[in-house]
């Protein structure tokens, strides 16, 4: 039994609230240490309202979006939002299973968002699943010391352009609803990827 195990089903011991149920529901959530967790993509990237599709630049935009693009650089905004796509495969015989799971995404070493999840998550055993999480932030706010090229080449690099590198960072703490009380994994589940 791993030592994470052993320490949550201390835990819950000490709790009282020691039970079948218990014991399948904490292996279930434990699981997640055993599972691979691996980039797929990023999708649904809107930037000023506009969708930027696979590989789209700056030179795609209409007059109209390049306007508004200007105006949002002047003022010095630019909100993004995208979804990060990560595959679970469990190799485990049971599920692994979550009731919600807080999360925390960065590009290139910069935190974007910190934030909960509440969806509950179920990958069943010897199976691979995706989660979605969807992320919404202001690029010049998280990156006001670079140049408005910089962060623009970044929310065009998303969308899978030709640029620079980007560091991708997620982090992910699962949780398990045991007697209405929230029990978290003991400690976050890290996943890095770079763009190239």
């Amino acid at each position: 039994m791993s030592k994470i195990k052993r320490t949550l089903i201390i835990l819950f011991v000490a709790l009282g609230l020691s039970s079948c149920d218990l014991l399948t529901q904490v292996a279930q959530m434990a699981n997640f240490a055993n599972c691979t967790f691996d980039f797929n993509s990023i999708n649904k990237i809107q930037m000023l309202g506009v969708n930027l599709s696979k590989g789209m630049t700056k030179d795609d935009l209409n007059a109209t979006q390049l306007l508004n693009l200007a105006n949002a650089l002047m003022k010095r905004e630019l909100p993004v939002t995208f979804n990060v796509n990560l595959d679970v495969e469990n190799p485990n015989a049971i599920a692994a299973a979550m009731s919600k799971m807080d999360y925390i995404v960065s590009l290139n070493d910069k935190q974007v968002i910190s934030t909960t999840m509440n969806n509950s998550i179920n990958v069943p055993a010897k199976s691979k699943n995706t989660i979605t999480i969807p992320v919404t932030t202001d690029l010049f706010q998280l990156f006001s010391g670079e140049s408005a090229d910089a962060i623009l080449n970044l929310a065009f690099k998303l969308a899978g352009a030709s640029s620079d590198p980007v560091k991708l960072g997620l982090q992910v703490k699962p949780y398990i609803t045991i007697n209405n009380q929230q029990l978290s994994y003991p400690n976050y589940i890290t996943i890095n990827k770079t763009l190239q």
